[in-house]
């Protein structure tokens, strides 16, 4: 959720280093239009679903390219979007945003019927002062949200009547991605301004309450930069990382041990162009799918766009697999 972090003054300046010698495949291109899209998932018959937070909505991209409005409309600005196509829904978390064309409303996490795009589900925080940016799902059905603005993260259980604070965060936190291990035992989620955290699932779903003790970002590799980290997906018992808040924006694999408490391993996948301000995505095999340029640069401070007809949005998909190089 860029928009929350840039707000916090988080950009990082470091060497952009080599750039990766494989290329991200075009998987879509907007119109030249202001869209500003966030978020990518596999919906129903393969066709990839993305939300848009200028326009406060969801598109199906079709097998032409074309993109179509799908589910609710004259809502919010649209974030993060999850698919769980076992249950036949996307979860989709909606928020004010200067930089949408709707009037202010509480954040919202919205369960959305995958096949017809109804809304089976709303679930509204409480006031303004909350901002749902990222959703990540754990295999037993959860959908964990990250409130950026109110520096929480928040677990729906199945069948829950509403989100519960399961970490309470402290002075400048501003929580993204997160990721979730196979066993659903640990969940990683990133705060732009100091790296990856960790939380222990086995100890329940009770509100952790950071303030009075900050929790302390994972270790990595020395001299491995793991602040200004946006999106993250797992992959097999790694994390993909995008990280969009440092001078060279990259896609990251990231090796943890085994009980995910540090990182191990940091290589770059993809590093500088054509990455522009690329935000999420998901896993699919052995690919990245992701938000590869947003448009976030094309709107300015107050949240407008800068021209009205910028360049498109993009959507790639990116090889997992390490080339060999002789």
């Amino acid at each position: 959720m860029r928009i929350v972090a840039a707000a916090a003054g988080v950009v990082l300046a470091f060497s952009a280093g080599a750039a990766s010698a494989q290329a991200p495949e075009t998987l879509v291109a907007t119109p030249s239009e202001p869209l500003l899209i966030e978020s990518v998932a596999r919906g129903p018959a393969g066709a990839l679903i993305v939300s848009s937070i200028h326009k406060g909505r969801l598109m199906r991209v079709g097998a032409d390219g074309t993109l179509s409005p799908f589910g609710p409309e004259g809502r919010q600005a649209m974030f993060g979007l999850a698919a769980d196509p076992a249950r036949g829904v996307l979860w989709v978390a909606s928020s004010p945003s200067p930089a949408d064309e709707q009037d202010d409303r509480p954040a919202e996490l919205l369960q959305i019927d995958a096949a017809t795009g109804a809304v089976r589900a709303g679930f509204a925080a409480e006031g303004l002062e909350h901002a749902y940016g990222d959703v990540a799902l754990g295999p037993d059905g959860t959908v964990f949200v990250a409130d950026s603005r109110g520096q929480r993260i928040l677990a729906l259980r199945p069948g829950g009547a509403t989100p519960q604070p399961l970490a309470i965060l402290a002075g400048r936190a501003s929580p993204q991605g997160m990721a979730v291990s196979a066993d659903g035992r640990w969940l990683v989620f990133a705060d732009y301004s100091s790296g990856l955290h960790r939380i222990d699932l086995s100890e329940g779903y009770a509100a952790r309450d950071f303030t009075a003790v900050p929790s302390t970002p994972l270790p990595g590799p020395e001299g491995a930069e793991l602040r200004g980290i946006d999106g993250l997906a797992r992959y097999g018992d790694r994390i993909i990382a995008i990280q969009n808040g440092t001078r060279a924006h990259r896609v990251l694999r990231l090796t943890l041990n085994a009980d995910w408490s540090a990182i191990t391993a940091r290589e770059p996948l993809l590093e500088g162009p054509p990455l522009e301000e690329p935000t999420t995505g998901f896993v699919e095999g052995d690919t990245l799918i992701f938000v590869s340029r947003s448009q976030w640069t094309d709107f300015g401070p107050d949240g407008r766009p800068t021209s009205a007809e910028p360049a498109p949005a993009v959507v790639s998909r990116l090889s997992l697999i390490p080339e060999t190089r002789p």
